[in-house]
């Protein structure tokens, strides 16, 4: 289920005066800044690093009579929340490269605890997953550490298989202990219960892509 534009984003783009488009800016965030605090938050860092972010973002999002946001396309497929996250996101990106530049060997996306994740969700669709650091690995036989790693990158792969917005919703829900109703609201869905039925469908595509890569409830 695609996510509509908001009213307000038509507001934003359309020819209308100054204090309309003041008016139209102020629906827009207050319909969408739970989701861009999510985002500027997710980047890491203390309050203040937060908060600067999320001013960044804003300003950017405003910039050059909110060209980003016109950009965006409307075609009745698109889902507007998982849009603005990926703009959101970039926008995150460029601020922490024009402030601390690109970290040598250093992934472009946010500093979430992405072993976390696959713990919970490991747990919740019935694998048996265990996070190996290197440093452990001599304390694994051979055999059993192949099979932890060959299913921790099959969950991985799974998890990168799910569209982005069921990635969000995942990523909510398990490894930012999000409450349903807290998502429901963060990405638009009019009930708590669209969002529970939505996560759901996502856990069940995860155990079917993992029972195709042969992983199938090993625990039973």
């Amino acid at each position: 289920m695609a996510t509509s534009p908001p009213q307000s984003l038509a507001a934003l783009v359309a020819p209308v005066s100054p204090v309309e488009r003041d008016r139209a800016w102020e629906e827009f965030l207050a319909g969408h800044n739970r989701l861009l605090l999510y985002v500027a938050r997710s980047f890491g860092g203390d309050y203040d690093a937060a908060m600067d972010r999320y001013a960044f973002l804003l300003e950017q999002l405003r910039h050059d009579d909110f060209r980003r946001l016109r950009a965006f396309a409307d075609d009745g497929r698109s889902d507007f929340t998982t849009w603005l996250v990926v703009v959101s996101q970039r926008i995150c990106l460029d601020y922490r490269r024009s402030r601390y530049g690109r970290p040598r060997g250093a992934a472009d996306s946010p500093s979430a605890a992405e072993h976390v994740t696959r713990r919970r969700l490991a747990d919740l669709v019935g694998v048996s997953v265990e996070e190996v650091e290197l440093a452990d690995a001599e304390s694994f036989p051979p055999d059993e550490l192949l099979v932890l790693r060959e299913t921790t990158s099959a969950l991985t792969d799974a998890l990168e298989s799910l569209s982005f917005h069921d990635q969000l919703l995942l990523q909510l829900r398990f490894n930012d202990d999000v409450s349903i109703a807290t998502i429901a609201d963060i990405v638009g869905y009019p009930t708590r219960f669209h969002a529970y039925r939505r996560i759901e469908q996502a856990l069940a595509k995860l155990k079917a892509n993992l029972a195709e890569r042969g992983i199938d409830n090993p625990r039973g």
